[in-house]
């Protein structure tokens, strides 16, 4: 029977004036003062006035402490202890709540375990290596991958980050302790393989931890390789037979004549000698200039970057391919190689111009941004087709019918080795914009 913390209140108090009535007449029946009996009367009722209160606020105290009991084993995760029986009016409502959260804890923490089951599961099979740092650089997960690719069998969780790389390839441990992304190639199973690195800071439970991810591009990278080394061939064939076709039929052509003028003493016939000896000095030399274009492109020197004008080379360039200065030059020198940089801007002007865009419409602009000069230049010609904006940079790849696809694929080599890179997109009223930046500062 549940009684009110009130009520049992009431009845100790009436059992204790019950009491102490009690015992005033029993004692001044047996003579004693009337003093004296109330002073012995009120003893035994604050007696029994204390013992029926502890009765009653003992079963208060057991809730507490079942309360108390069950919050703390919320700290350890355990959320399966409920309050059943009770016998408090003033707190059911509180062990009502307190059940309520103990089960939805218990449901939240049950979803929690199938999620995180599913994502280590995910993890687990995921091509990707995956290895999380504490702040300690302790690991706290790594899955299956990390542990092949660390080329270890024992457990990684616990280990300091120098302590499982131990058995790892030299130039794999030199990337994981740089603390930087990034590409690395090493021999992993007797065959050449080649990883992307990405290396974030991320805050789990209010600490700070780096996620390290590694993806093996081996396979992607061969088939890229593949597609440009065909590409490379086919274009190479259709040059070659271009010229040696030609070549060839002319060389027949003139060893007939060659025939025919001795035997017919006709020197109407050699007349064409000359003719057909040019085209085929044009053909050879066409070819060769061909030839170097690739042997170019395999042979790009490193930049010898130093403190140069500005100026200076856009004039030098302008009398080559006419263009409008859309902005004054924000500065007066920047930090590149010249040879390079001017051919640069030679190669993305001349396909300017060849683009259709209209001389005047041909524009260069400079400007800073941070410690980088951006050098953007723009054209009202055809632009360029989404899917082939994308490849634009790669090597043998070209828009142009006779192109070599080794142009841009140069420029980009020379942007990317002054810390920078050839972007190019398509202008909203036509055309198309090529940019790149040069370091305003010395490099380091």
């Amino acid at each position: 029977m549940m009684i009110s913390l009130q009520a049992a209140v009431f009845i100790c108090l009436c059992l204790a004036l019950l009491v102490l009535t009690l015992c005033v007449l029993a004692l001044t029946a047996l003579a004693l003062p009337l003093h004296l009996a109330f002073l012995i009367g009120l003893l035994l009722s604050v007696l029994v006035g204390l013992f029926s209160t502890a009765y009653f606020f003992r079963r208060h105290q057991q809730i507490v402490d079942c309360l108390r009991d069950g919050i703390r084993s919320f700290k350890d995760e355990d959320f399966s202890v409920q309050i059943t029986h009770f016998e408090s009016i003033e707190m059911s409502e509180l062990i009502a709540e307190y059940n309520k959260l103990s089960a939805t804890l218990k449901k939240q923490r049950h979803a929690s375990s199938q999620r995180e089951l599913l994502l280590d599961t995910i993890l687990q099979v995921s091509p990707v290596s995956i290895i999380l740092l504490n702040q300690f650089e302790q690991i706290v997960y790594a899955n299956n991958k990390a542990a092949t690719l660390l080329n270890t069998q024992q457990p990684l969780n616990g280990l300091v980050l120098h302590q499982a790389i131990a058995r790892a390839d030299a130039k794999l441990q030199a990337t994981l302790l740089q603390q930087e992304s990034g590409f690395v190639t090493f021999q992993l199973n007797e065959e050449k393989q080649s990883f992307h690195f990405s290396r974030q800071h991320i805050v789990l439970n209010h600490q700070p931890h780096v996620l390290l991810m590694c993806q093996n591009l081996s396979n992607e990278i061969s088939r890229q390789e593949l597609n440009l080394w065909k590409n490379a061939i086919r274009l190479i064939s259709h040059e070659l037979n271009n010229s040696l076709a030609p070549i060839s039929s002319l060389t027949n052509s003139a060893n007939t004549i060659v025939e025919k003028s001795r035997t017919s003493q006709n020197p109407e016939l050699i007349k064409l000698l000359p003719e057909m000896l040019e085209t085929i000095n044009r053909r050879t030399e066409n070819l060769s200039e061909f030839v170097a274009k690739y042997s170019e492109f395999a042979r790009l020197p490193a930049p010898s970057i130093s403190k140069q004008a500005l100026a200076p080379i856009l004039r030098s360039v302008e009398q080559l391919y006419p263009f409008q200065l859309l902005a004054e030059i924000p500065c007066e020198h920047a930090y590149f190689d010249p040879v390079q940089i001017e051919q640069v801007l030679i190669n993305v002007l001349k396909n300017a111009h060849e683009s259709g865009s209209n001389v005047q419409e041909i524009g260069v602009k400079l400007l800073i941004d941070y410690q980088r000069l951006i050098v953007a230049i723009v054209d009202r010609g055809e632009g360029m087709e989404e899917q082939k904006l994308a490849n634009a940079v790669l090597p043998f790849f070209s828009t142009k019918p006779f192109g070599t696809g080794i142009g841009l694929s140069i420029c980009n080599e020379v942007a990317v080795a002054h810390g920078g890179q050839l972007k190019l997109c398509n202008r909203e009223k036509g055309g198309l914009m090529v940019q790149f930046d040069l370091p305003l500062c010395e490099p380091v």
